[in-house]
């Protein structure tokens, strides 16, 4: 499916890293992507998220791993739909698959591999705009489907199918943010 990047200009974007030049480094690239808005995670966290209909978050590989559950925690548990269901993307450095596939199964929406040229990097991420994307909810996580990149054949063991999930399928639009489409209760492996 073809995205328009140029819908990137009606969001904002927040960027977070470990340091002042690895932010400057994110929030570069989101300006050449072309958000409408990109600052330091420092400065939205004195503002208010909620200003902006649809906001992404832009995540740089060198924060440590309990900062990036604990951004993933924060965000998929706010209150506002907007901010709940806003795309995290991760960046990485010359990544190997399955580092990349380690970080979707944490739940980033999507997980990019630097270097790469800023027209396919606006056009990956306005792909999270304007189609469906689903998302599951069970008692431990809340974030996109993790079987969407798996390797054919492939399930992972602690998806056993033995547990009551939720299934939701969501629609982000630049201008009135996130909705939810459809809420449906799949109980031990059936729809309800």
């Amino acid at each position: 499916m073809h995205a328009d990047p140029l819908v990137l200009a009606h969001c904002a974007a927040i960027a977070l890293a470990h340091d002042e030049f690895d932010s400057e480094a994110l929030i570069d690239i989101g300006r050449k992507v072309g958000f409408g808005a990109v600052a330091d995670f420092s400065h939205f966290a004195h503002n208010d998220w909620h200003a902006h209909p649809l906001l992404y978050f832009l995540v740089h590989h060198g924060i440590g791993v309990a900062a990036k559950r604990a951004l993933l925690d924060k965000v998929r548990h706010a209150s506002s739909v907007n901010i709940c269901f806003a795309p995290v993307v991760l960046f990485l450095q010359n990544a190997a698959e399955d580092e990349m596939l380690h970080y979707v199964e944490m739940g980033f929406d999507d997980v990019i591999s630097l270097p790469e040229d800023s027209l396919v990097l606006s056009m990956r991420l306005a792909r999270q705009i304007g189609h469906e994307h689903h998302y599951i909810e069970t008692r431990t996580y809340l974030g996109p489907d993790r079987r969407r990149m798996e390797p054919a054949g492939h399930i992972h063991p602690e998806r056993t199918g033995e547990h009551d999930y939720t299934s939701l399928t969501l629609l982000r639009s630049p201008e009135t943010g996130v909705h939810i489409l459809r809420r449906q209760l799949v109980a031990k492996g059936r729809h309800v």
